[in-house]
């Protein structure tokens, strides 16, 4: 198995795990963590993958079904 492929399986399973879910919970909801991720998401990169992300996020938010249906069907969509 090529050490990169090993490396993010390891990667992914920490994250999975409850403690590698505290972590990502006490990081994205640090004044850092979220200043770190509007720092990503101004990139094009970023943007690119909360694009990606947006209709997972949606999913799972409790959303009026006419709000994250109009989200989804302008997700791409500038004024």
């Amino acid at each position: 198995m090529a050490p990169d492929i090993m490396m993010k399986g390891l990667v992914a399973s920490y994250l999975a795990s409850p403690p590698g879910m505290d972590m990502i919970h006490s990081y994205i909801s640090s004044a850092g963590g979220q200043a770190s991720i509007r720092e990503y998401l101004a990139t094009s990169r970023g943007k690119q993958t909360a694009l990606a992300i947006l209709p997972l996020v949606l999913d799972v938010v409790d959303l009026p079904g006419e709000v994250r249906n109009s989200v989804m069907e302008n997700l791409g969509k500038k004024d």
